[in-house]
């Protein structure tokens, strides 16, 4: 972890705005580890450029913790605006800042939306919910398909 070229940046920016006291690197985490960290915290910010499905999100808001993420990729399908967390454009620090600072200020609406968050995950996204999913997307797949059954389409 010392040796990381992208914490010692990170570092040096934690000392250029005078927050090294309160930023710890805590390198790899076990699995087990995860979830306990992640409900420790009032608020997850995934805010990527670009993002095509996005588990640090869902792993959050399995967790009871609502997510500030960017409007981008996958985190349009997993995090509901004023639902589940709050979807800001990309790479806009002042619209992150006044969604975390407004969530950090109202605990009533984070614990809202970390439960709606927690019950998304568990009927979207756990193994039922993907499976689910995936047979209603075959389902209709085979009611169009006797339509082109012995057509040229499929030959």
């Amino acid at each position: 972890l010392r040796t990381d070229s992208t914490v010692a940046q990170l570092r040096e920016v934690a000392r250029q705005c005078r927050v090294v006291s309160r930023v710890v690197f805590r390198g790899r985490l076990g699995r087990e580890e995860v979830a306990a960290l992640l409900r420790s915290a009032d608020v997850a910010v995934c805010t990527p450029w670009y993002e095509p499905f996005g588990i640090v999100p869902l792993e959050a808001m399995a967790c009871g913790v609502p997510v500030v993420g960017s409007a981008v990729g996958g985190l349009l399908d997993s995090v509901v605006h004023d639902g589940t967390g709050v979807l800001v454009p990309p790479r806009d620090p002042r619209a992150i800042s006044g969604a975390i600072g407004a969530l950090l200020a109202d605990e009533p609406r984070r614990t809202r939306m970390g439960a709606s968050a927690a019950r998304r995950v568990a009927r979207l996204f756990s193994w039922d919910g993907v499976a689910r999913q995936t047979a209603q997307i075959y389902d209709g797949i085979l009611r169009v398909a006797p339509r082109y059954a012995g057509s040229a389409e499929l030959a």
